[in-house]
């Protein structure tokens, strides 16, 4: 399988508080990989450094090859929504996407975007009426309407019905199936359960287990949210 993104022992501080501590790990080809880490773990710094709005202070990272410190090139080959996603509130969806794709100067289908996300019947609402869960299926639409090769995605279920955590799975689930690969992040072990492949526990800043998850939950049978709660708190197991 290609090696789509490689995290090389990266670490990062903020003063005298190391956030990451000699991180390692790789995602392939049509993989859905769950970092799950408690809240402040640095899920979301690792995917700020992968988009280069993080300095790395140690390590390497590299998307489909490239190394992300000395070039941009690979940014047009990655989606993104991290934290909250902000928008032009006066815009519509179909507005904001046209814009999206004018900028990053590539071409899709805004109406199959949005039926994918299930916003089809509110493009023609202003986004500042759209409530917190539709601003997330927006900007999800928005991270992936230009087909990237990798997808990360920071708490992507944040805000979401039930209904509409189904339909989010089952959307990750299709792309992946179609060879993009995702990466996200969560605290909630339900979440990377149901939706990731493999899994990374993220815990003292540095990837402490990996597992597939059909295998885990094979081993560990009804003791697996035990499992992982003990390796996300850093004990152990």
């Amino acid at each position: 399988m290609q090696t789509i993104l490689d995290v090389n022992s990266v670490e990062k501080s903020y003063g005298l508080t190391q956030v990451i501590n000699h991180c390692s790990f790789k995602i392939y080809e049509g993989e859905i990989y769950g970092l799950l880490g408690s809240n402040g773990a640095g899920k979301t710094t690792l995917m700020k450094m992968i988009l280069g709005l993080q300095q790395i202070d140690k390590g390497s990272i590299y998307v489909l090859g490239k190394e992300v410190s000395s070039n941009t090139e690979y940014l047009s080959e990655i989606g993104s929504l991290i934290e909250n996603p902000t928008f032009y509130g006066h815009l519509n969806a179909r507005e904001l996407l046209s814009m999206h794709l004018s900028y990053m100067q590539k071409k899709a289908d805004i109406s199959e975007a949005l039926h994918l996300v299930g916003l089809e019947n509110a493009d023609k609402k202003q986004i500042s009426e759209y409530s917190l869960g539709m601003k997330q299926r927006l900007g999800l639409a928005r991270a992936m309407i230009h087909h990237p090769t990798l997808l990360l995605l920071d708490e992507p279920l944040n805000g979401l019905d039930p209904i509409a955590i189904v339909q989010m799975r089952e959307l990750m689930r299709n792309l992946a199936n179609k060879g993009m690969s995702i990466l996200f992040s969560s605290h909630i072990i339900g979440e990377v359960r149901h939706s990731a492949d493999r899994v990374g526990i993220l815990s003292d800043g540095f990837i402490k287990q990996e597992f597939f998850v059909e295998e885990k939950v094979t081993e560990c049978g009804e003791h697996f949210e035990e499992y992982v709660i003990g390796l996300m708190r850093g004990e152990q197991v």
